[in-house]
């Protein structure tokens, strides 16, 4: 799906509960997935094939098993999905059968063009001072690691899903980059994170992971990015699903981005996939985690 410095195994969501230390957690999924929403439609149902023959099934009744094996198989279709609508709903001209990426300036026409640059710089490039960061706070090399792996447990989707709640309470651009609006965010991530070490470390790491991003955030309104409306807020909602390394231990991505775009106008996630997703998770949130369903 991609090829870059970054690990490709976490790139591209290989494996579920990634905690990569390379990235921790800023460059994990979403890379692979919008990688190949531009890509050509026959890799995107080579995938399809590959994930709907190891869907699992009781071998008396036929029936699909509701298992956690089926629950990421269904939940990677249903990503799956998103990267046919993103390719659908995408103007540009393709070259040699593909998307054009890693062009400048980057298209805000387009829901992948507007994930690419949100992706970008909210994630991507605010993570290489923060790593650095982390090595100033965290003098032991190992300790330093161990907390950007559990940076990665996370993190990143739960500062996606904080930032969908605040955009659907706010009305004017201004309200968005307030001490308010900030403590927000920082609240959300101080409730998921724990980097192992002293109350005082984690809350130094958090500041530093919020203030990148505020920062990341000032710049993409002084560039006009459109940061408030429906367009934005599907985006960065399709954004966490691709970023998250289990949807099954995260419920607050399953009630606020997940729920959301399958209810979407736009039809991004078909019914098929759509009623299994349901289904499946259903079952678990009402066992695991109701809020999920709330």
């Amino acid at each position: 799906m991609m090829t870059n410095t970054h690990r490709a195994n976490c790139a591209n969501a290989q494996g579920p509960g990634c905690k990569c230390s390379g990235c921790g957690g800023s460059q994990h999924g979403w890379q692979g997935w919008t990688s190949l929403a531009a890509d050509r439609p026959e890799k995107r149902d080579d995938r399809r094939r590959e994930l709907k023959e190891k869907v699992e099934e009781d071998r008396r009744s036929g029936r699909q098993k509701f298992n956690a094996h089926n629950r990421e198989i269904y939940f990677d279709l249903a990503r799956l999905d998103i990267t046919d609508y993103l390719w659908a709903a995408d103007g540009r001209t393709r070259i040699n059968g593909r998307l054009p990426r890693d062009v400048e300036p980057t298209s805000m026409s387009s829901d992948l063009g507007r994930m690419d640059t949100l992706a970008h710089q909210v994630m991507e490039n605010p993570w290489y001072e923060i790593s650095a960061g982390i090595d100033s706070l965290v003098r032991n090399k190992a300790d330093a690691r161990e907390v950007k792996k559990r940076l990665a447990d996370h993190t990143w989707c739960g500062l996606l899903v904080a930032l969908i709640q605040l955009i659907e309470k706010i009305n004017k651009t201004v309200e968005l980059l307030t001490d308010t609006a900030k403590q927000f965010i920082t609240d959300a991530l101080s409730r998921r994170f724990d980097s192992g070490l002293p109350r005082l470390v984690t809350d130094a790491v958090i500041r530093l992971v919020v203030d990148k991003v505020w920062s990341a955030l000032a710049r993409l309104l002084e560039a006009h990015f459109p940061l408030l409306g429906t367009d934005t807020l599907r985006v960065l909602r399709m954004l966490a699903i691709f970023t998250c390394p289990s949807v099954e231990h995260h419920p607050e991505v399953y009630k606020h981005a997940v729920r959301p775009l399958m209810g979407d106008g736009h039809e991004i996630i078909t019914d098929e996939i759509k009623t299994h997703v349901v289904t499946l998770f259903s079952a678990w949130w009402r066992r695991r985690a109701p809020e999920a369903l709330a």
